[in-house]
């Protein structure tokens, strides 16, 4: 698991695993049914991405997200 602290964290993981599936910038935003400018937003660490846009790059990436919170874990 990876600990992301700020949007850097995350466009640079997304960007290699990008990079690592050979998906282009293009034919992820295809894939995830966005605009030519979303994925190149998020890779460039921009904070104004929208979250939902950010979910349906992870999601196609295959990129999962767990919070953790101690009021969260307690029984």
């Amino acid at each position: 698991m990876i600990e992301i602290s700020g949007s850097k964290d995350l466009s640079r993981i997304a960007r290699v695993l990008r990079k690592k599936a050979r998906l282009s910038q293009g034919r992820l935003e295809e894939l995830a049914g966005l605009s030519r400018t979303a994925v190149q937003s998020l890779e460039a660490g921009k904070e104004t991405c929208q979250l939902d846009t950010v979910f349906k790059i992870l999601k196609i990436l295959n990129i999962h997200v767990h919070l953790s919170h101690p009021l969260i874990n307690e029984s």
